[in-house]
């Protein structure tokens, strides 16, 4: 007569204490682009041009053309100053007249730090993109 075999108890804590497996449902709902997020992420990709153009030229560029952005067809793009230790730029959406996200690197000797168009709110951080409320 053969005896049963005892589960073994220590394979069993072993995988309850590592985490029984679960399921992940996806949701229906696909994530959707605001406009305050599109202007967000084309004032960085600005920023990361910037740091590019300067890596290999004495100066900051004056120009969109010169740093080779685009933003797409909803979106306005600016630098509104440029000097040698610094820079700002602006970019509005087309779905939202009279907003505006800013952005800022450095000092611009004489000017102040960028406002938004509609709340009139001052970027406060540098490379980080600050924007109108948008609802």
């Amino acid at each position: 007569m053969r005896r049963a075999r005892p589960v073994p108890v220590l394979a069993l804590m072993l995988g309850l204490s590592l985490g029984a497996p679960y399921v992940v449902t996806a949701q229906t709902t696909a994530w959707q682009a605001t406009p305050a997020s599109v202007l967000k992420n084309a004032l960085r990709n600005v920023v990361a041009a910037q740091d590019k153009y300067r890596s290999s030229h004495p100066t900051f560029a004056g120009s969109l053309e010169s740093l080779q952005v685009q933003a797409g067809p909803d979106v306005k793009l600016q630098i509104t100053g440029v000097s040698p230790s610094g820079w700002r730029a602006k970019a509005s959406h087309r779905a939202r007249p009279g907003r505006s996200c800013v952005v800022f690197v450095g000092q611009l000797s004489g000017l102040e730090l960028p406002k938004t168009d509609g709340d009139g709110e001052m970027a406060g951080e540098e490379r980080v993109p600050l924007c109108d409320r948008m609802e």
